[in-house]
């Protein structure tokens, strides 16, 4: 595999430096995931009402903050917690654009 091939795989798809991640964490991503999942069954219910699907991006937006606060807490790269964190922040820019 060419290195241009790793690089681009690489922006889609995070390498963590540490894989085990803590209960806690787990289990606020479970809880998210349930949420974003009744969420979208809400959604299918409504003839999908875009007031709803904006609640799964701010779900989306706080996953990523958690993902980026668990980068700092484990020390790992600075740029993974950045990306982290700016994700977030494109989830919630989103989030208040579709409020609007």
């Amino acid at each position: 595999m060419s290195n241009k091939w790793k690089y681009a795989m690489g922006l889609f798809f995070k390498k963590r430096e540490s894989t085990k991640r803590t209960k806690p964490f787990i289990l606020i991503g479970y809880l998210m995931r349930i949420l974003m999942g009744l969420t979208l069954i809400l959604v299918i219910i409504n003839d999908f009402n875009f007031n709803y699907i904006k609640y799964i991006i701010l779900l989306l937006g706080i996953d990523s903050i958690i993902d980026g606060f668990e980068s700092f807490l484990k020390k790992e790269n600075k740029r993974q917690m950045l990306v982290d964190f700016g994700i977030a922040f494109i989830w919630f820019v989103v989030f208040f654009i579709s409020g609007s």
